[in-house]
């Protein structure tokens, strides 16, 4: 896939379609498609992470434009984008989740400052963004004024969701090169090595055919809702399962890595890539953020108890 592929085609994209005006859509698809834009995601802040309603980057509109300040957090990608969807909380007088909207913001400008975050990998894939009377216009809205709270979960049903198709593609790949890894290690042959292997394989398997699941039912014009959820929770438990295996495959050379690094801080590194103590060391690095990005783990959880199965609320 592309730079934009995720956060720009996946999630905007997909979510343009659904609250997008034509004029929206006109202007922003094929930007999208092309490249020409590459987005970025403006939704924790440092009190409004898992607590996502909680919000507090005000934007106050000012004759035709958007006045933003505030501030966003382990934003991805941020030190390669040119533009945000953010989040911005535009009635302060409202409850939590109703004084929220959705705004498309152009990152060139003086008003956005951009500090990347670096990380026990060494990367810096997350960004501090700060907003200081950074301006949108007024247009740039998407689902209407105060609406944001409905466009934002639309979002991230694609985030959790859309991807359960696709992923188990490279959740197998990075399978297949752990046993090539394991053979070129010697420890092929060992029972439990063997046996977490296994495991590991019947897991993507499962989420292969949790994806046809999910595929069939987009076909069939479903959206993506609180089942996202499901997809969402079982492959970031599933990859820190895998990137364990692989550091205990690696041994005492997983303390001092070398070669190649994983090409992301997301996910699985490239099909096919160098089977590299760095690139298994710097994936398992980065699959504890994939329990927490897109909503945390216990998050998933409440979401597929409460919304999904009905179970009672948990007590407030």
């Amino acid at each position: 896939g592309g730079p934009n592929d995720v956060f720009g085609i996946q999630m905007l994209g997909n979510t343009l379609l659904q609250w997008g005006t034509e004029e929206q859509k006109h202007h922003y698809l094929p930007r999208l498609l092309s490249g020409a834009d590459v987005w970025c995601q403006g939704y924790s802040e440092p009190n409004a992470g898992s607590d996502l309603s909680n919000l507090g980057l005000k934007a106050q509109l000012d004759g035709d434009q958007w006045i933003l300040n505030g501030q966003k957090i382990w934003t991805s990608a941020g030190h390669l984008a040119d533009h945000i969807f953010t989040l911005a909380r535009t009635d302060p007088d409202a409850p939590r989740h109703k004084g929220i909207s959705f705004l498309l913001v152009d990152m060139r400008q003086p008003g956005i400052e951009v500090r990347p975050i670096k990380m026990i990998s060494g990367e810096s894939e997350f960004n501090e963004v700060f907003y200081t009377d950074a301006t949108t216009p007024k247009h740039e809205v998407v689902g209407g004024v105060n609406n944001g709270w409905a466009v934002a979960m639309t979002l991230l049903g694609f985030e959790r969701g859309e991807a359960a198709a696709t992923l188990p593609i490279r959740f197998q790949a990075e399978v297949d090169r752990l046993v090539i890894l394991a053979k070129e290690r010697g420890v092929a042959d060992d029972p439990i090595i063997r046996q977490r292997l296994a495991q590991c394989y019947a897991k993507v398997q499962i989420m292969r055919f949790n994806g046809m699941r999910v595929l069939t039912r987009f076909l069939k014009g479903h959206h993506p809702g609180p089942d996202g959820a499901i997809s969402k929770l079982y492959w970031s438990e599933y990859h820190k399962e895998i990137t364990e295996l692989s550091i205990d495959i690696l041994g005492a050379e997983a303390m001092i890595p070398s070669g190649r690094h994983p090409s992301s801080a997301f996910q699985t590194d490239d099909a096919g890539a160098p089977n590299s103590s760095w690139s298994w060391v710097g994936t398992f690095l980065n699959a504890r953020a994939g329990t927490i990005y897109a909503g945390s783990s216990q998050v998933q959880r409440n979401i597929i108890g409460e919304m999904v199965l009905g179970l009672p609320k948990e007590p407030r």
